[in-house]
């Protein structure tokens, strides 16, 4: 697996570097967005973060909301993974406002469920079960079945 994490990367490196030659910058910020996502996926925490908040500047001087809003919940989701519960706190209520703001209630479900996640993880039950009941409502809304049922 990991020979396919190193070639994706190499794939990605390059059409990054194409897309930047044509002007391109939201193809660049797609890229540098997913081999963020990829130093996610190995536990590279440091230079996903890096990456992700490279994509997340990039989406944002192109206009793309959207793909800003999935930099910070998944910078959210890292900060999460490495019990930097008030930063990740802080990201992933960030990413929930920002699809909210584009309309995006599948984007901000699972953000939900991250906060109650955290809650839970630090015995604030109360908040994680009103997080979590908020997700699941979410979730249905959009048809989301097995979203649903992990809250």
């Amino acid at each position: 697996m990991q020979d396919e994490y190193s070639e994706a990367k190499s794939l990605l490196t390059e059409a990054k570097t194409r897309f930047k030659k044509v002007g391109d910058r939201l193809g660049a910020a797609q890229c540098i967005q997913s081999l963020g996502d990829i130093c996610t996926m190995q536990d590279e925490y440091s230079e996903a973060k890096s990456l992700l908040t490279e994509a997340k500047t990039q989406f944002e001087k192109v206009g793309d909301q959207l793909g800003a809003a999935k930099c910070i919940q998944s910078l959210g989701d890292i900060c999460r993974m490495q019990d930097e519960y008030a930063e990740a706190k802080s990201l992933l209520t960030e990413a929930k406002t920002q699809f909210e703001k584009v309309g995006n209630q599948l984007g901000a479900a699972p953000c939900i469920r991250s906060l109650g996640d955290i809650c839970r993880m630090q015995d604030e039950y109360y908040e994680a079960k009103s997080l979590l009941t908020e997700a699941k409502t979410q979730f249905e809304k959009v048809g989301d079945q097995l979203g649903a049922a992990q809250c």
